[in-house]
């Protein structure tokens, strides 16, 4: 026996030592992609946009001086192809470096791609051993070669973090969570449909080009009359072009409910902000299936993030009646998730909602604690009226469940069969919607007045 051992430890090191072997590539041999733009063509082609991160320009903190931030943080290379894997297999042509997806935080789709089906670029996604099932997805309101080429990081020396802090900000602004499993899991499921984060692109005077910073850097070396002259012609034609400052953000439409009182339903693209950075994140495109089928804007997606009980916290403006000319503002968050209650057979579905607030901003002088329970009962009607408008006229406009009714009624079906059947003929249009929502004013937050 113990000759047998010998001669098997002898073949298990032998065979460790043969078996054993190191393969890969370097870090400085690998280019980093942080973000991936796809754009449908006039013939069966993509046309791919790889955001790759600029490593030389990109420090981890350890240097005296610190990395560099804005558009020199990244590049951008755009290709044809007929799939995103042979694109970037060309690209690698291009560059020195072989590109790898493992960082990736962001795909983005065109509208115009997003409208006829994402299924096919959906499934390729998940199949790859690179890209992580937590990579945020987005819809472009013109093409995401636009979108990415637009993004200019003022703040961030590393391109994969921008990305990451934009698009888990959803608490903070109307966006909603659009994570690749999520959108995935609810495709092949068929168990609800999704909503992606919009992606736009502002456009006239609100934004700065990279040229424009470019141009006054060669400005600041003139002398100083010459520059206070420039500067005097570039405050006139600022003013001058005002009104036009942004097109698009005359169409916003305003918000006429007391809930959002007088706040813009802004979609991403018709902001009039001035900064560097042009590309920006706001409101949410509807999917039926595969497909988009239509857009929310800012406070409707924060709506409906409030219905599905993925709101954390905001800022939200509310109508009062004693002062209507000025609103008043409270941070709200959302405890608690919502509950559902579906009657399949009266055709009914009761909502009930919790809200907790903080008073932020009231007019001057008004003493809203002396009718706190008015205030709080006037703003759980607004809200409740709010989401029921919403949900009443987006079931009529779309056959789309992202609220995932059909997910909270499975329970009540004994078999699959059953279940899939319900699905497939269910009409929420026919429901009758009642919202009912539990509104308080957290008492830490109130002024003891005398």
């Amino acid at each position: 026996m113990s000759r047998i051992r010998i001669i098997i430890t002898i073949i298990v090191v032998v065979l460790t030592t043969l078996l054993t072997g190191c393969t890969g590539k370097e870090p400085n041999e690998i280019a980093y992609v942080v973000a991936l733009g796809i754009d449908s063509t006039d013939d069966d082609n993509y046309k791919i946009t790889i955001q790759y991160a600029n490593t030389t320009q990109i420090s981890g903190g350890t240097s005296e001086s610190g990395g560099k931030a804005g558009s020199e943080i990244v590049d951008n290379v755009t290709i044809e192809a007929p799939n995103i894997y042979a694109g970037v297999g060309l690209a690698n042509n291009i560059v020195s470096k072989s590109f790898s997806m493992s960082h990736a935080k962001l795909i983005v789709f065109s509208k115009e791609m997003a409208e006829k089906g994402v299924k096919d670029m959906i499934e390729t996604l998940v199949r790859s051993e690179e890209i992580r099932p937590d990579v945020f997805i987005a819809v472009a309101n013109t093409t995401a070669n636009d979108y990415l080429t637009s993004v200019n990081p003022e703040m961030e020396v590393n391109p994969a973090q921008y990305y990451q802090l934009i698009y888990q900000k959803n608490q903070l602004v109307g966006i909603p969570d659009g994570q690749l499993r999520e959108f995935f899991t609810g495709l092949y499921t068929d168990n609800y449909d999704s909503i992606l984060p919009v992606s736009g692109v502002i456009e006239g005077a609100g934004g700065n080009s990279q040229n424009d910073d470019k141009g006054q850097s060669k400005d600041g070396q003139n002398e100083g009359s010459e520059e206070s002259s420039e500067s005097l012609d570039s405050f006139e034609s600022k003013s001058s072009n005002e009104k036009d400052e942004n097109e698009k953000e005359k169409d916003a439409e305003k918000n006429t409910s007391k809930y959002e009182y007088d706040i813009k339903n802004y979609i991403g693209g018709e902001t009039a902000i001035e900064k560097k950075n042009k590309a920006e994140a706001i409101g949410a495109a509807v999917f039926e299936k595969d497909k988009m089928v239509g857009e929310l804007g800012e406070v409707e997606t924060e709506i409906c993030k409030i219905l599905k009980g993925d709101y954390t916290y905001s800022y939200l403006t509310y109508y009062n009646n004693d002062t209507p000319d000025i609103p008043i503002t409270v941070k709200t968050t959302q405890q608690k998730k919502p509950k559902y209650k579906i009657d399949t057979d009266k055709k009914t579905v009761d909502i009930e909602l919790y809200i907790e607030s903080d008073l932020y901003s009231l007019p001057a002088d008004y003493n809203v604690e002396n009718k706190i329970e008015d205030f709080e009962r006037n703003v759980a009607n607004y809200t409740s009226s709010t989401c029921t408008e919403f949900i009443n006229n987006f079931t009529k406009k779309y056959n789309s469940d992202i609220l995932k009714l059909n997910e909270k009624v499975k329970y009540k079906f004994l078999t699959n069969n059953q279940y899939n059947w319900f699905k497939k003929n269910v009409d929420w249009s026919e429901y009758k919607f009642s919202v009912c929502t539990d509104f308080k004013v957290r008492r830490t937050g109130l002024i003891v007045r005398e």
